[in-house]
């Protein structure tokens, strides 16, 4: 394992050196072959962590991909990491989105029972209509002829 030279503790690897550090530190598999690792290279096992999780976010890549360092990339791609702020804002917005989405599920529910109320409403209508309607009595001798019922005006 070749280890680079870190001259002090406050001495910060170089994206191609964190790369070839991750590469060595797959390869501890025995039991405490890691923790002789962090004692050698003179780091800890969250700062590998945080390595390992830039890697897999793509922020750390093999030297021969490109720079994609923090440090390395200029211009609109340095802040990719996030702030305290950003990380409540993602945070406040994953909250957001799961109650939206249990909303949404509600409302698909709803529209659901919505429509099988209507069919059954809709089959009542038809068996309803389909029955002979009862015949209502005569209207009484005395009534005014624009109150009487017409036959053929109105459906019975």
């Amino acid at each position: 394992m070749d280890i680079p030279d870190r001259p002090s503790k406050n001495h910060r690897f170089s994206a191609e050196e964190r790369w070839l550090l991750l590469q060595e530190h797959d390869k501890c598999l025995d039991h405490g072959a890691r923790a002789a690792f962090y004692r050698a290279v003179g780091v800890s096992a969250g700062g590998v962590r945080k390595w390992m999780d830039a890697r897999s976010d793509g922020l750390l890549t093999a030297p021969e991909s490109g720079p994609a360092d923090v440090e390395a990339v200029s211009g609109s791609q340095r802040n990719r990491w996030m702030n305290t702020r950003e990380r409540l804002e993602l945070e406040r917005l994953r909250r957001e989105n799961a109650a939206l989405e249990k909303r949404v599920q509600q409302s698909e529910a709803a529209v659901e029972i919505l429509g099988k109320a209507s069919a059954l409403l809709d089959s009542m209508a038809r068996s309803a209509a389909s029955q002979e309607p009862e015949k209502a009595p005569d209207p009484e001798p005395g009534m005014p002829e624009w109150l009487r019922r017409h036959p053929g005006r109105h459906k019975e």
